[in-house]
């Protein structure tokens, strides 16, 4: 009777495992035993090997990234629309090429099966409102600390369709290829490595310091839950991607007005 209890002990139920060291039932996502304290090694060492691949290789997208945004910003010299337009380009590469690495598995978030038209127009009235209250707090922030506004409509001056390319280069491609690669690539990479929280506020983290702008943490970063929360419930990036965009635009049209 004694070893058929002892037997039964170490079996693993769906959602229990076996202490690595005292074989006491602890649950699946432990990460130290709660009787030995035994650190739970999660995954195997092939898994763990791959894991250290997917992080490098998020390392990799995230350091173009950062490196394409810190020129941009911090050098006078590529404060033209040329460059605008260079710097523009290659972030989408940089994010489009890192999704498409795993195409078979990231396809899927772009499938428009149950997608719904009143849903996005939600998420789309949702963004605006948004973009109104940032916009009237990041103006009145940067007037009383810095006492000045910014504007990056004066790159677009001189150039035919102004205010056509103005939503393009600050709505339609941000929202289309900043989703492609931190809630497509990115956030997916994260989730292999790392339980649901910890992806999302990883990545949404990630996501606003690439902005390099510290008075806009404020809203980056719940902007960045936002979306990635809605990635993950709806399972698909175009909810997203209308967030984005008309967060976007809104703003533009603040610029323009």
């Amino acid at each position: 009777m004694v070893s058929e209890e002892i037997s039964a002990e170490v079996i693993e139920s769906a959602d229990q495992k076996n202490c690595i060291s005292c074989n006491v039932l602890i649950a699946v996502d432990c990460r130290f035993c709660g009787s030995c304290g035994a650190k739970q090694y999660l995954t195997e060492p092939d898994k763990i090997g791959n894991q250290w691949l997917l992080l490098k290789q998020s390392a990799l997208f995230y350091a173009i990234t950062l490196i394409i945004c810190c020129a941009s910003k911090f050098f006078d010299v590529f404060q033209t629309f040329s460059w605008l337009l260079f710097f523009s380009i290659a972030l989408a590469v940089n994010s489009l090429a890192f999704f498409l690495i795993y195409w078979k598995e990231n396809k899927k978030l772009l499938n428009f099966i149950n997608f719904s038209i009143q849903k996005a127009s939600l998420y789309g009235a949702m963004a605006m409102m948004g973009a109104i209250l940032v916009h009237y707090s990041v103006s009145w922030l940067n007037l009383t600390i810095f006492s000045r506004e910014e504007n990056y409509y004066y790159l677009f001056k001189g150039n035919f369709f102004a205010e056509l390319l103005i939503v393009f280069f600050t709505a339609v491609m941000p929202a289309l290829f900043e989703e492609l690669g931190f809630r497509g690539y990115l956030l997916g990479t994260l989730l292999k490595v790392a339980d649901k929280e910890q992806a999302i506020y990883i990545s949404a983290f990630l996501f606003a310091i690439i902005h390099l702008s510290f008075i806009s943490l404020f809203w980056l970063i719940p902007f960045a839950l936002f979306i990635a929360h809605v990635r993950i419930r709806e399972n698909t990036l175009w909810y997203g991607i209308f967030f984005h965009f008309f967060f976007n635009l809104t703003a533009c049209l603040f610029e323009l007005l």
